[in-house]
């Protein structure tokens, strides 16, 4: 429809751009703003937006900072919009130290810039940072959101905090906000990780929300770490029922039962894989290196 308009303001430029950006379509959206050069588009400030958010889902840090730079020249005074941009897209291609030090030039940070920085420092290990953030956010007086609350539970499953966790996640409801599909995984992996297994596959089943295959992987993957036999046959039944065709789930029970030294139970997973013809990828085993992570691993493994 676009390419077969005549007329294409900068509005309807900027619109498209950012639906790309925000789609999670980075390419197609720096595509486009080749266009709009080319077009000789004005660049303003939800332009740059929507570009910061593709170089950060690209991981492309050297052109995220010829962005940036291109902001300090075209903008007197970050605008909040931008600067939140910025920090996002530094902490997603890894440089928490300029992340930090857009974080802190922001005259007056919103929830936005908070929930950035510590969901980032979240994710990537880095949990007291992270947590310390988080209450450093609560003093001054910065009500958090959903990815906040995710960020700092985040940081508890990567440190094994998990009496921080629950507390965390019970007092997401004293400030209104209802737990999602991820909050309750970031539980589940808190306790899958601290070796509580049980009791993270028993928040699986009484959570308000259908669990994902990712979900249930990493309590499968915490079921072998930690020796937890019945868990893993009842999660993977659930994964079987869900994804019946994917060899995985199958040969991961199989090798939780070798482990656990019951080999005719593992030949029995092995000969109904045979029976339903589901097949194990040659070359290829699924393997667990984390709790929470399955990871193809190639040729001899």
């Amino acid at each position: 429809m676009f390419d077969g308009m005549r007329e294409r303001d900068a509005v309807l430029w900027t619109s498209m751009l950012s639906a790309y950006a925000q789609r999670g379509e980075p390419d197609a959206a720096l595509r486009f703003f080749g266009g709009m050069v080319a077009a000789g588009m004005e660049l303003d400030a939800v332009v740059m937006v929507s570009l910061l958010l593709a170089c950060g889902q690209l991981g492309w840090r050297r052109h995220g900072r010829s962005v940036h730079a291109c902001c300090v020249r075209r903008f007197l005074g970050m605008p909040l919009s931008l600067g939140n941009a910025l920090v996002d897209m530094y902490v997603k291609c890894g440089d928490f130290a300029l992340a930090e030090r857009v974080f802190a030039g922001i005259p007056r940070r919103d929830v936005i810039s908070w929930s950035a920085l510590i969901l980032g420092h979240g994710l990537n290990g880095r949990s007291d940072v992270a947590l310390g953030l988080f209450d450093r956010m609560a003093t001054e007086g910065i009500q958090p959101n959903s990815v906040t609350f995710l960020g700092a539970l985040s940081a508890c499953a990567h440190s094994g905090m998990v009496d921080k966790a629950y507390a965390i996640f019970e007092g997401m409801k004293r400030w209104g906000i209802e737990p999602e599909l991820k909050h309750y995984s970031c539980m589940a992996d808190t306790l899958g990780r601290a070796g509580r297994v049980v009791e993270a596959v028993k928040m699986i089943e009484e959570m308000p929300f259908e669990p994902d295959e990712a979900m249930l992987g990493g309590a499968l993957a915490a079921c072998r770490v930690h020796g937890e036999m019945e868990a893993a046959e009842q999660v993977s039944k659930r994964l079987m029922d869900m994804s019946p065709g994917k060899s995985g789930y199958y040969m991961s029970l199989a090798n939780i039962y070798s482990d656990a030294g019951r080999y005719s139970d593992a030949e029995r997973i092995r000969d109904f894989m045979k029976e339903v013809k589901v097949s194990k990828l040659p070359g290829y085993s699924s393997v667990e290196l984390d709790v929470d992570r399955f990871h193809r691993t190639s040729n001899g493994v």
